[in-house]
């Protein structure tokens, strides 16, 4: 079976134009540096699309889009709010003067590549779902006679699955700890100074990780039989909120 990596590094090589698809909440965290290495190393030109814009400040989206621009040329966009595909043909035609042209599309689990890529076609001819990892194969889509995009399978981070649980990458059903998961993934919204964030969107202070779940159920009126709060249901709604977009915590 071919691997998820070998299928994205297949699409890189027979690709004129990469677009990268990064998560305008964590930009730094969701490129993929290795990827970024071969694309140049084979002098592939590569753009680099930071999706979901309308979850952050625009003075924060326009800060990380500058200091992408210094390795790739970079645009922002939200492909829910269908902004931004002007941007991206007039990206790609400044890079690209011949006249047939293959875009390859990359980016991990959850960005949002499948709904970008409705909003370039301008219909819905790539499947999409609110589950990361959705798409299943590479795909082959005619944007016009002389344009056609590859998209890929989310590439799943090698860094661990702490890491994948940060970008939102493993689908929630997945997580058998999914309470141990939640409170290691707090933590790193404290770690990395965000956490005011997730103050602010559950009313409730993260000074006390260990009982966090248990003050989110008993505030949510999340039960089993008995009383018991259901720290389980509590953190599976956390993580909800976040791969989705509702719990908006965002850092360079």
């Amino acid at each position: 079976m071919v691997s998820y990596s070998e299928l994205v590094k297949k699409v890189i090589r027979k690709a004129d134009v990469i677009i990268e698809v990064v998560d305008a909440r964590f930009p730094m965290d969701s490129r993929n540096f290795g990827l970024e290495a071969m694309i140049k190393k084979l002098g592939k030109d590569l753009i680099i699309v930071m999706n979901k814009a309308d979850l952050v400040p625009e003075t924060f989206v326009k800060m990380a889009a500058q200091k992408l621009s210094r390795d790739a040329r970079t645009i922002y966009t939200s492909s829910t709010q269908k902004k931004g595909a002007r941007l991206i043909f007039s990206a790609i035609r400044m890079v690209r003067n011949k006249k047939k042209t293959r875009i390859g599309i990359i980016g991990y689990p959850n960005v949002g590549k499948s709904s970008l890529i409705n909003a370039l076609v301008g219909r819905h001819s790539a499947p999409t779902g609110v589950l990361p990892g959705y798409t299943k194969g590479i795909q082959f889509l005619s944007l016009d006679a002389n344009t056609m995009l590859i998209d890929t399978p989310g590439v799943l981070p090698f860094k661990g699955k702490k890491s994948a649980i940060l970008k939102g990458c493993i689908p929630p059903q997945q997580i058998a700890d999914i309470e141990q998961s939640v409170i290691a993934l707090l933590s790193e919204f404290r770690t990395r100074g965000v956490g005011k964030f997730v103050e602010e969107k559950y009313g409730l202070p993260l000074d006390e990780l260990d009982t966090f779940l248990e003050r989110f159920a008993q505030k949510y009126n999340y039960l089993k039989p008995g009383g018991i709060y259901d720290t389980n249901r509590a953190a599976e709604k956390i993580y909800h909120d976040w791969i989705k977009g509702f719990l908006r915590v965002y850092w360079m």
